[in-house]
């Protein structure tokens, strides 16, 4: 079977012939239909900056995907041969996948396959804002705009709070804006915190921070109302950090803040009420894939990955069923 593979770390990936996984007893073997990049986590990976042990070459990071179940272990019950599913496992970019059951969903709407391919993005988004009980009146901040932050502002609107949004890129500022958030706010402009305490001098309620660059978290905590014991507002830590982060202490002191550090995609009802969304609908997810590829143009457009271009992608999907 072919899988995009890494062949030069932060240079190049290519389509490699690999044998076809095994799976065990509690593992189901997964014929992919379309597979979802995550720009953000894969490049940590591809860039070399998170090899975890990798070594050249590697299958590229993916780790979301729907497809069709070929192959069930004996111990896998719920599912069935032939039934088609949603799935976080890696590696994704490949003809067949092996997935572990307790990370297998139904994909109950056939036609949201493409974009279910996504679907870890916004269980990501959902289980930051249920860290943070994000609800009805709250006035939120998500600071970035890529997948992750799309998915996590428009989660935040539909519990029914008032969402900004803040950005850098022209495109993904665009999109913020028509799918996203109530008010979006260039970072090009100047400081984030000096663009929105002006309309709200008292801060926000809360602040999720989805980039994972450390750069940003000082002017982004600025952002986040003060106050007292349990009162103070809440700062969200929803990207990753690479390396050790610091920041001025006395900035998230002085307003005791509530800080929170959601890790993963959550829990089984977490991604399933993230699938709902999708399949329904309600959660507008085809907007944000800027790019649906087949199969065969995967590598070449995961090379490009590596270049400028990445600023100008929004949602990519590999397309396997060609």
């Amino acid at each position: 079977m072919k899988v995009v593979t890494i062949t030069e770390v932060n240079k190049r990936a290519e389509l490699v012939e690999t044998p076809m996984p095994e799976i065990d007893a509690n593992s189901v073997l997964i014929k992919t239909h379309y597979s979802g990049v995550s720009i953000g986590t894969e490049m940590w990976v591809a860039t070399g900056k998170r090899l975890e042990g990798r070594t050249i070459p590697f299958p590229a990071a993916g780790y979301q995907l729907t497809g069709e179940i070929v192959k069930k272990g004996d111990q896998v019950s719920g599912f069935e041969v032939g039934e088609r599913v949603v799935a976080f496992a890696s590696p994704s970019h490949a003809q067949f996948v092996k997935a572990n059951k307790d990370y297998v969903h139904k994909l109950a709407n056939p036609k949201a396959a493409k974009a279910c391919a996504l679907f870890v993005m916004p269980s990501v988004g959902a289980h930051a804002l249920t860290h943070a009980d994000v609800n009805t009146g709250n006035t939120v901040l998500v600071v970035g705009q890529g997948l992750i932050g799309q998915c996590t502002a428009q989660l935040a609107r539909l519990r029914g709070a008032y969402v900004i949004t803040s950005e850098l890129s022209p495109e993904r500022l665009a999109i913020s804006q028509k799918y996203c958030s109530d008010w979006v706010i260039d970072a090009s402009k100047g400081p984030v915190s000096e663009q929105l305490l002006q309309r709200f001098p008292g801060g926000v309620d809360v602040v999720l921070e989805s980039t994972g660059f450390q750069g940003l978290l000082e002017d982004a905590m600025k952002c986040v109302r003060a106050g007292g014991l349990n009162k103070g507002g809440k700062f969200v830590f929803e990207g990753w950090y690479p390396d050790t982060v610091s920041y001025t202490f006395s900035i998230p002191h002085g307003k005791q803040l509530q800080c929170f550090y959601p890790a993963f995609i959550g829990e089984r009802p977490n991604r399933e009420g993230a699938l709902r969304l999708i399949m329904s609908g309600k959660l507008e997810m085809d907007p944000l894939i800027s790019h649906l590829v087949p199969w065969q143009e995967s590598a070449a457009l995961y090379t490009r990955l590596f270049t400028g271009d990445r600023n100008h992608f929004n949602g990519i999907v590999f397309d396997w069923t060609a």
